[in-house]
């Protein structure tokens, strides 16, 4: 029986850049309708949708900010090789499972992808 990688709780601000023991207790209090698979499927769709065919989202891992998030890695794939790497990530709201996107991401994310894949290509293809 394989096992799931759980969801991951990212906590970020200046506080944390001490090299010394850091104990932390956290309570949430959070909507989170839309679960980490559903929030993988939209981001998929999305990039499909938005930015391109061969982008896929990876396992997400959940965001406890001002907005209660799932962060989606945006994976590259090629059909020769399967997934070439990461290229960025993308947003979805974890109470409302909307995409959380603009233009600029668009362009970094098809910037991103094209790179990744003039890099990963061999001089015979």
């Amino acid at each position: 029986m394989s096992s799931k990688p759980s969801p991951q709780i990212i906590v970020d601000g200046p506080g944390l850049t001490v090299s010394r023991r850091l104990d932390v207790t956290i309570t949430v209090h959070a909507t989170i309708d839309v679960d980490a698979a559903s929030a993988r499927r939209k981001a998929t769709g999305w990039l499909v949708s938005e930015v391109g065919n061969l982008l896929l989202g990876g396992e997400p891992a959940l965001v406890i900010g001002e907005r209660t998030l799932w962060r989606v890695p945006v994976l590259l794939t090629s059909p020769e090789r399967g997934v070439v790497g990461q290229i960025g990530a993308v947003d979805v709201d974890a109470a409302t499972g909307e995409v959380l996107s603009d233009d600029t991401l668009i362009q970094e994310l098809t910037e991103r992808g094209h790179q990744a894949a003039r890099s990963t290509s061999s001089p015979t293809e």
